[in-house]
């Protein structure tokens, strides 16, 4: 019923992703700390934005980091 690839992931993917998404999560943290960290609390309604993306991005790197325990 689904569409099945015949693909899987090598280890060597799984490390580069992981390596990948981390630096993009504390790149991201970084900007958000450096942009909102000045701004009075009234100017920081737009911050809400940008919790997806960070709760996107930790899912994928406790996933991937759950991934290698278990290859490992």
């Amino acid at each position: 019923m689904f569409l099945h690839l015949p693909f899987s992931f090598s280890s060597t993917l799984q490390h580069t992703v992981l390596i990948i998404n981390t630096v993009i999560l504390i790149a991201a943290l970084i900007v958000v700390e450096l942009i909102y960290s000045e701004k009075p609390r009234a100017k920081r309604k737009e911050l809400r934005y940008f919790y997806p993306l960070f709760l996107v991005l930790i899912g994928i790197l406790i996933f991937a980091a759950y991934k290698q325990i278990k290859v490992s």
